[in-house]
This record gives C-alpha cells, structure tokens and sequence, in this order.
C-alpha cells in the first residue's frame, strides 16, 4: 500500500512540473527562463531592483531554481498603465528594454541571458531614459 501512495506522489508530482507555466498575477509583470512565456516563472513585485538575489519558482518549469539575472529569456507583464524595464546591467545602466502594460515577448537579443536590474518608468516606453 506505501508504494502505491509513494508512486502516485511521484506520478503528481512529475505532471505538475510538466504544466505549462501560468502567465503572471494582475498588476505584476514576470521574467520566463525560456522564450515565449515558457519555463520557469520568477515574479517581479516591484520595479527598482537588481535580480542577482532572485531566483526562479521552484517546480514552475525548466531552469527553476536558478538565478534570474542573466538567465531569463521573455517576460510577461499584468501592469495596468506602467510600462515595465529591464537593464543588461546593475543598477538601471545599459541598454534596456520596455514591455507595454499587458504586453508579453521574447528579450531582444542585446537583453537575453543579459538581464541584471528592473524598473516600472512610464517614461521608458516612448524609449526614453531615466
């Protein structure tokens, strides 16, 4: 009977981590692992950081558990009327990318794997600077 209960976790278990990964909560914007909104989700909650301590969910999809920055491959983001950044570099420097509220899409190829710091700048998204 144990191995049966055990065996049937594992079965849950493995079809979980199998799911697609859900797009992100309202009013929150995420980084994916891999392009088009797949892998692994590591949600944003606020703009103005840098991502060298956040890593992505555990058991969300390929590449969870690893670190966010200089890993993430798209973005999604449930932001009302705030466009959403993200920097190649620490601390808002580099080139940078914006993401229009309710928008979703692959990192440019200067920002894939190359993503170090986020920002909410409504500014941003006329391509303008800080």
């Amino acid at each position: 009977m144990a191995v049966g209960v055990i065996a049937a976790s594992l079965a849950v278990t493995s079809s979980a981590d199998a799911a697609p990964t859900r797009r992100c909560n309202d009013r929150q914007a995420c980084f994916y692992f891999s392009s088009n909104q797949q892998g692994a989700v590591a949600p944003i909650y606020n703009g103005g950081q840098n991502l060298d301590a956040q890593v992505f969910k555990p058991g969300s999809g390929p590449g969870a558990g690893q670190k966010v920055e200089d890993n993430a491959a798209s973005w999604d983001s449930r932001t009302r009327n705030t466009a959403f950044c993200v920097h190649r570099d620490r601390w808002w420097k580099g080139p940078f990318n914006s993401l229009k509220p309710q928008g979703r899409k692959n990192l440019t190829s200067a920002l894939k794997n190359k993503n170090s710091s986020t920002n909410w700048y409504p500014r941003h998204e006329g391509g303008g600077g800080h």
